[in-house]
């Protein structure tokens, strides 16, 4: 329902465990690693157990996505199940045939034991993964352990993830369990986000689903306020942001503020769930002032949809601690093919494929090369937003038209590209190295855009309404305030920074481009493990390109290695190759 009011492509906070959506913290990480360390060893049990709502489900599937070819997965979603059911869903989901009317337990366990040892025998994997583990009965778990008793010299023949509640680590403990417990050969507990987890989380998924600029719908008082009230809990924050969207929808706001979120909460949670475990606060009066502080500040500085600078977490070896990173925020995600051949002059590039198409005027007059900046953009006829986003995407070879593609970032995704926006100078303008649209301010307080394409030392190459000309920097400073937007390239299966340690279809990606930047004679995909070899070849392009040498791989780092190996990619200046 709020979906168009704010720009969205979808509902960002589905409780729907969707892998798509997932984000990234360092313990969500770590849990993956787990899962895939645990069905990497030689059979036994797999644990990982979390809190109602920690996204364990989330992070199975999107463990799911990562198993190899040569493994069959069955995947248990009732586990309240006697012994005769729970195999008969085992044999269902590995498509094992038997008879249904004549089969015992004995039956059951032969037919599954066959197809482990014909699997082996064919170089496959099994694995069974049972979710809700924690409504296992103890004789359900016995027969589970005895099923991993077929192994061969070398390995057990099937590998079992059991994802639970926290009860199921207690009920490992029972001394009746313990051969069970013996056989578990790694676990892992995910616990609620810590505050500074939040704001990302969510503007994570807000980006994922649409969004320009998330900051700006929901404030630093108002991701403070969510923490206090959802305790970490991630299914709780999307039922809660999901309520707070459509109150604002309904106040035809686009800031969703601390009442609108103490509202949804008692929409959704009901007022004695969460309101007499919140811990004290400062005077909800105050908060609410320095609330309508910030979000008059906001509109003052040039409307809601004002960008603030990006920032993405980055967690220690003990806790997750966020950090500013105006490199690497969280963006929407597109997959991305491989480097496409140039377009010629006149050319549209969508999805890899070059087709002359003539690119239509635009139905504002033109701006002539001769015009004073100053005149420009105190006359009603320059470019709005949409406009200079098909001069944008002209500089791309990409044909735009908003009346016909509709929302400009969302149409970039239809080729292969993605929206950024940022505050900064023109330092690091300089540094992204691409083109981009510059919001300016006339005299009379009303926003302007222009796009700028080319810097020298004293003059910018500007497109007004399609129009090429020059501007002196000292005129375009006096209109520009730092906010600005672009387009970039997106690797494929991009959710986020790329950590030190992770395992992510990004490092395949990641390693071959380094190559390819390196010049060496034949690039290869690497492995999905984001490792110290890896990373320390990130580190030593992100000192060359002058970014933070922390081996982090965000947007701006990803920016700066696929200009100076996509010869499609346009550049603000004339620097290819190994520069």
């Amino acid at each position: 329902m709020y979906e168009r009011f704010f720009n969205l492509k979808e509902t960002p906070f589905s409780i729907a465990p969707n892998p798509h959506y997932l984000y990234m913290s360092r313990q969500h990480h770590e849990a993956l690693a787990h899962l895939i360390y645990g069905v990497g060893r030689d059979g036994g049990f797999v644990l990982l157990t979390g809190e109602v709502g920690t996204g364990k489900t989330t992070v199975c599937r999107c463990f799911l996505e990562q198993i190899p070819d040569d493994t069959d997965v069955a995947f248990v979603l009732n586990p309240k199940l006697n012994v005769e059911e729970l195999l008969a869903t085992i044999c269902d989901e590995l498509s094992i045939p038997y008879i249904d009317d004549s089969v015992s337990v004995k039956d059951y366990v032969d037919c599954i034991n066959n197809f482990l040892l014909r699997q082996h025998a064919g170089g496959r994997h099994t694995v069974l993964i049972i979710d809700e583990a924690q409504n296992l009965s103890a004789d359900v778990l016995e027969q589970l352990r005895l099923l991993t008793n077929l192994e061969t010299h070398e390995k057990k023949l099937l590998q079992i993830v059991l994802l639970g509640q926290p009860e199921l680590q207690e009920m490992f403990r029972q001394p009746e369990l313990r051969q069970l417990s013996q056989r578990v050969t790694a676990r892992f507990h995910l616990n609620a986000m810590q505050p500074e987890e939040v704001g990302p989380y969510v503007y994570h998924r807000m980006a994922i689903a649409g969004a320009i600029d998330p900051r700006s719908i929901f404030p630093a008082a108002t991701i403070a306020r969510l923490h206090q009230i959802t305790k970490g809990i991630p299914r709780v924050i999307n039922l809660v942001c999901d309520r707070a969207l459509l109150g604002a929808y309904s106040r035809e706001t686009r800031v969703v503020d601390t009442n609108i979120v103490n509202t949804a909460a008692n929409e959704v949670l009901g007022t004695r769930h969460w309101s007499t475990m919140t811990p004290k606060s400062p005077n909800p009066w105050a908060i609410g002032a320095a609330a309508a502080v910030l979000v008059l500040a906001v509109s003052m500085a040039g409307g809601w949809f004002w960008f603030s600078r990006d920032h993405i977490p980055v967690a220690d070896s003990q806790a997750a601690t966020a950090v500013a990173d105006a490199a690497a925020p969280a963006v929407p995600t597109t997959a991305l093919p491989p480097p496409s051949i140039a377009p010629a002059p006149g050319s549209v590039t969508q999805a890899g494929i070059a087709t002359p198409v003539p690119v239509p005027a635009v139905a504002e007059p033109a701006v002539p090369a001769a015009l004073p900046l100053s005149s420009a953009v105190n006359q009603s006829s320059i470019v709005d937003e949409g406009a200079a986003y098909v001069d944008l995407f002209k500089t791309w070879g990409v044909e735009y038209s908003p009346p016909r593609d509709g929302a400009a970032c969302r149409f970039a995704e239809s080729a292969s590209l993605a929206c950024l926006s940022r505050m900064g100078s023109l330092g690091s303008i300089k540094h992204l190295g691409v083109p981009v649209i510059l919001k300016l301010f006339s005299e009379d307080g009303g926003e302007k855009y222009l796009v700028l394409k080319a810097l020298d030392a004293n003059q910018a190459t500007v497109l007004l309404n399609g129009a090429e000309t020059q501007v002196d920097m000292t005129e375009l400073d006096r209109y520009w305030r730092g906010h600005f937007s672009l387009l970039w390239k997106k690797p494929p299966s991009y959710h986020g920074p790329l950590q030190p340690g992770a395992i992510a279809p990004l490092s395949k990606w990641l390693s071959y481009q380094l190559d390819v930047w390196e010049r060496k004679p034949n690039p290869e995909m690497g492995r999905s493990t984001y490792d110290e070899t890896l990373v320390e070849r990130v580190k030593a392009f992100q000192r060359h390109v002058g970014e933070t040498d922390d081996g982090i791989v965000g947007t701006s780092t990803l920016i700066q290695l696929s200009r100076r190996v996509d010869e499609t990619i346009p550049v603000l200046m004339a620097e290819r190759g190994g520069s």
